[in-house]
């Protein structure tokens, strides 16, 4: 796994892959080897070299600084783009549905390319992270939203989508610099990569899996990150990405076990943003979970399968109560979420649209609860209810914006 630092990192025991700049064919006989020297290192910082890239599979990695708070940053950041104008929830979702619906082509015919053993091409794909990033400029919600709702044959293209969508949003909530921000959304495009190659029996059994079996999906990291080597992918973020998503701070992950320090913050963005994505959708074996009961979930697992820092970004882009999450209020009505206040995530603007003791639907009603007597009481499974996620978007899909009028139409639980 590609690992890019500085040169004043360097120490003996690494294995360097790449020489960054112009010199290095100068300066060294071999663009490969592994660092057994003090004298080695000394002439590699020497040499005028800025940064370096080293394997961390084959020697010694470099340890994230203790006192670092913000161990992305780098000494000289991007300047920030230009200012994209804000959007309305109802107007982003048109959009969001627009950019799904061609990303799915885009991502298709990528996992294509792998299966049939073809040259693997990001152009497409770069272009589609440059899209969901504008559309999350333009509304931080609309397209995470949107792309949390995906049936169980699209599962794997709307995951990849899912999984670019949640990453940039992190990315841009910790200021990461902008080039760090798209390498993360091609790395969610990319991550389960490996996958393709598994028989899909194995892949989509809905019931236990054999040992075997289980081993075959434990190598799809390793898998993917051949197979992205092998394109000549070298971004460090993406190659990383890929083989360490599923590596948990408290060593309990794989492929390699690793731990707290010996992670980068962008493969703990990615621990998080794959389970969301995965608890939260419907596929063999798993029947969705909410919003708010995934959020809850992890959050009790903070510290010891998740980053803390990160977790903490992580809900800060996303909510307590994500959007379309189904909340019981006080009142004893229904509400679902629809905006959502930085300052104040416990009270976000919610639509009523059921009430409890009636048992019945209600003509939607826009509540923001920083300036109600009522609050929240509990979170609800909207399918205990006979609603689905598509029902709710349409209730709450135009009332995104402060000011919003008209009532939108009910639909029908169950329907």
């Amino acid at each position: 796994m590609l690992r890019r630092i500085k040169a004043e990192q360097l120490q003996v025991g690494m294995f360097v892959a790449r020489l960054g700049g112009p010199w290095h064919a100068r300066a060294f006989t071999r663009s490969k080897f592994l660092l057994t020297s003090e004298d080695q290192v000394s002439q590699l910082r020497s040499s005028g070299v800025q940064e370096v890239w080293i394997d961390i599979l084959k020697g010694r990695n470099a340890p994230t600084p203790q006192a670092a708070l913000s161990p992305w940053e780098t000494p000289e950041p991007e300047p920030e783009p230009a200012p994209v104008a804000a959007t309305s929830l109802e107007a982003e979702f048109g959009y969001a549905r627009e950019l799904i619906q061609s990303g799915k082509s885009v991502i298709g015919s990528m996992f294509t390319d792998v299966r049939m053993g073809r040259a693997l091409e990001v152009d497409g794909a770069l272009l589609l992270v440059d899209s969901a990033s504008k559309s999350l400029s333009r509304h931080s919600q609309a397209l995470i939203a949107l792309a949390r709702l995906k049936a169980r044959d699209d599962y794997s293209y709307m995951h990849a989508f899912a999984m670019c969508a949640l990453m940039v949003a992190v990315g841009r909530t910790m200021e990461l610099p902008p080039e760090e921000v798209r390498d993360l959304g091609l790395a969610g495009l990319v991550h389960d990569i490996g996958k393709l190659t598994l028989p899909e029996a194995v892949l989509h059994k809905p019931a236990s899996r054999r040992p075997g079996e289980d081993e075959e999906i434990r190598r799809h990291p390793s898998t993917g990150y051949r197979i992205l080597n092998e394109a000549r992918v070298n971004a460090n973020i993406v190659l990383d990405v890929c083989v360490h998503h599923h590596e948990r701070v408290d060593g309990r992950g794989y492929p390699f076990g690793l731990m707290g320090r010996e992670l980068s913050v962008h493969a703990k963005i990615a621990a998080i943003c794959d389970t969301y994505d995965s608890l939260t959708s419907s596929r063999p074996g798993h029947q969705e979970w909410s919003p708010a009961r995934a959020m809850e979930y992890m959050a009790v697992r903070v510290d010891t399968l998740f980053d803390r820092h990160v977790f903490k970004a992580f809900t800060r882009t996303v909510g307590i109560y994500p959007l379309g999450t189904v909340l019981r209020l006080r009142s004893n009505r229904l509400a679902v979420v629809c905006a959502q206040h930085e300052s104040e995530p416990l009270r976000p603007r919610v639509m009523a649209f059921y009430s409890v003791p009636d048992s019945s639907p209600l003509t939607p009603q826009v509540i923001d609860l920083r300036h109600s007597s009522d609050t929240v009481v509990a979170f609800e499974d909207p399918a205990d209810w006979g609603y689905t996620d598509e029902q709710l978007l349409a209730i709450y899909a135009g009332q995104g914006q402060p000011g919003a009028a008209g009532a939108t139409a009910m639909a029908t639980p169950g329907a």
